[in-house]
């Protein structure tokens, strides 16, 4: 059986078996000389060509997957986004602070926050955030995100704000950098001996300063208040203890 590839000047002849017909060989005819496919090149015989010809087959079936895949993901994500604004229009008390200290941050950068997202923040997680407007409402870019200690405001991040770096003395959390350079107090996380972690309290007087401040308690309790802090893991340990055999 030959197919003609006229605008080429070529023909294509397949061989098939007598018996069952199933195609098992190529040619190509040009100027009435023909080759076997193979004899062209070994990557145009007939076995090669069928398997480019599957690859390209399942690598177009993967394409189509993918792109499904993408596209109700997104579409998830868009009805994920229209529920968290209709929940915050139904929910108009919480467009106010509750108490003090609570943030009134329900969008970030123009991009309304989901309620799983929100919950996140609160717990002192990290989020990403894609197509956030910059101050001068000029572009948009996507980073991590992530709140203070008191959870008023929220610090953008183009690393993983958990990725340790070195900054000072020790070897901590870039969320934690951040936010001493902001001029703020944070519980850090930082590298210890022998593969631990330790949590000083880290933060600068004044922005400006070339170096931060350390305290392994809470500076801005009250003396009274470290005592009661001292007092109430020994009282934990004595009603804990047990009877003695």
């Amino acid at each position: 059986m030959r197919f003609g590839l006229q605008k080429f000047g070529i023909e294509t002849e397949y061989k098939y078996k007598r018996t069952t017909f199933k195609m098992e060989g190529i040619s190509f005819r040009y100027d009435n000389i023909s080759f076997k496919g193979s004899q062209i090149d070994r990557k145009y015989s007939f076995g090669n060509l069928k398997k480019t010809i599957e690859n390209n087959l399942e690598e177009m079936k993967r394409r189509g997957r993918e792109e499904y895949l993408r596209e109700l993901a997104q579409e998830q994500a868009r009805q994920e986004t229209e529920k968290a604004k209709q929940e915050v229009k139904q929910q108009a008390p919480l467009s106010q602070p509750q108490a003090q200290n609570t943030p009134n941050i329900l969008a970030i950068g123009g991009v309304t926050l989901t309620p799983q997202q929100w919950q996140t923040l609160q717990e002192g997680g990290y989020v990403y955030l894609e197509n956030m407007t910059s101050k001068d409402s000029k572009t948009q870019f996507s980073s991590y995100v992530f709140l203070n200690d008191e959870k008023n405001k929220a610090f953008a991040s183009k690393e993983n704000p958990e990725t340790f770096v070195k900054y000072g003395q020790h070897e901590m959390r870039i969320r934690d950098k951040k936010l001493i350079e902001a001029g703020y107090m944070t519980k850090a996380t930082v590298k210890w001996w022998g593969g631990g972690y330790a949590h000083p309290y880290l933060w600068k007087e004044n922005k400006v300063d070339a170096e931060y401040r350390e305290s392994w308690s809470d500076p801005r309790l009250s003396k009274a208040q470290k005592e009661e802090q001292k007092v109430k893991p020994l009282v934990a340990q004595k009603k804990n203890r047990g009877r003695r055999m």
